[in-house]
């Protein structure tokens, strides 16, 4: 398999393979090595080149036929197959696949798989006449299809890239963009739950628009301003405010939240599973293991770590395991009926200031 920066690298030096899959759950990364490709293979001629296809409707046969066809306007072709059900995970037992009358799905395979095969064998290393462009959320390695296409091409897994990676990717973003980004606005996108590409290139074109040509950096205050859905972000907001003794902060966030219709038992469990994370840091950290070892105790990402720390140090441990008692008990509450969500949100807010104050005297 290739990594997705040297298929890029071999793009950009004009060295083609007939045959590629992009597959993952990373969509964004696979279009944008699709639209790469094309502009690097047919340039000017991407118009008339590109022909996308539903792999549920054409079988390997086809496919291979159309690659030997020749195009009105233009030399070169890319042929892109989006969800090829060849190339997928086997289904569950109780979901057996439809069979031909005269043969089964593997039978037919085969006998495409040897069509393409005939097919790659004559195209010439580096420049072929045709590309072929298989594009799923999951393939099957076990699969003879997906041997073929790493043997005559590359197969490249597009995941969500983490970390430091997702940092340099938002960076590199925002320059396309015409704009710089700080750290501190990075983490802030960071903090939030929804990694996925298409959403946060979605908000970076959206904070390039809202600043214009009078302003040249992404800010935190930009993303404070503009950000949308950042629930998880928000609710960290909220414990934050409550670690600092903020009773009004946290309850004008929380209202904030909720004019924005979001759900109130969403918004319980996610400050429940925070104070969870709280009492299990704390843990951690009177065991003696550093700030570092968080991230990875408790799969999160390390600048969130260097977060939850700040705000582990703002409690003791009677005041965190009273924090979860108390949320467990209004848990007990709005299941039973005894309490409305928000009710119950705005009671556990003023619970927990009080126990944290009380802890500081």
């Amino acid at each position: 398999m290739v990594s997705y920066q040297s298929l890029l690298k071999h793009f950009k030096e004009g060295n083609f393979a007939p045959v590629y899959l992009f597959y993952g759950e990373e969509k964004y990364i696979q279009q944008e090595l699709t639209a790469r490709l094309a502009d690097s293979y047919l340039g000017a001629e991407a118009e008339f080149g590109l022909e996308k296809l539903d792999g549920s409707e054409h079988d390997l046969a086809d496919i291979t036929a159309r690659l030997s066809e020749r195009g009105l306007f233009t030399r070169r072709r890319i042929v892109v197959v989006e969800n090829p059900p060849y190339l997928a995970p086997p289904r569950r037992k109780e979901e057996p696949e439809a069979e031909d009358e005269e043969m089964g799905p593997n039978t037919r395979e085969k006998q495409g798989a040897d069509l393409l095969i005939g097919y790659l064998g004559g195209q010439e290393a580096g420049d072929p006449d045709s590309i072929l462009v298989f594009l799923t959320p999951g393939a099957d390695k076990r699969r003879r299809l997906f041997k073929l296409i790493d043997k005559h091409g590359a197969a490249v897994e597009c995941t969500t890239p983490k970390g430091d990676t997702l940092a340099a990717w938002i960076r590199k973003k925002a320059e396309k963009l015409g704009k710089k980004i700080d750290r501190a606005a990075v983490e802030r996108l960071m903090l939030a739950g929804d990694h996925n590409l298409h959403y946060l290139s979605n908000e970076l074109e959206k904070y390039c628009t809202y600043l214009g040509d009078e302003e040249d950096t992404i800010t935190a205050a930009t993303v404070e301003t503009l950000f949308s859905g950042d629930l998880q972000g928000n609710v960290f907001k909220l414990a934050d405010a409550l670690a600092e003794g903020s009773l009004a902060g946290a309850q004008d966030l929380l209202e904030l939240l909720l004019r924005r219709r979001e759900q109130p038992l969403l918004i319980f469990f996610l400050l429940t599973r925070h104070y969870r994370m709280l009492l299990q840091g704390y843990s951690l950290l009177e065991e003696g293991r550093s700030g570092a070892d968080l991230a990875s105790a408790l799969s999160i990402q390390p600048f969130v770590a260097r977060k939850l720390k700040s705000q582990v140090s703002r409690y003791n441990r009677r005041t965190l395991e009273e924090a979860m008692l108390t949320l467990q008990k209004t848990d007990y509450e709005i299941k039973t009926g005894c309490l409305e969500p928000n009710q119950a949100l705005q009671l556990v807010l003023s619970r927990i200031d009080h126990m944290q104050k009380k802890a500081s005297r």
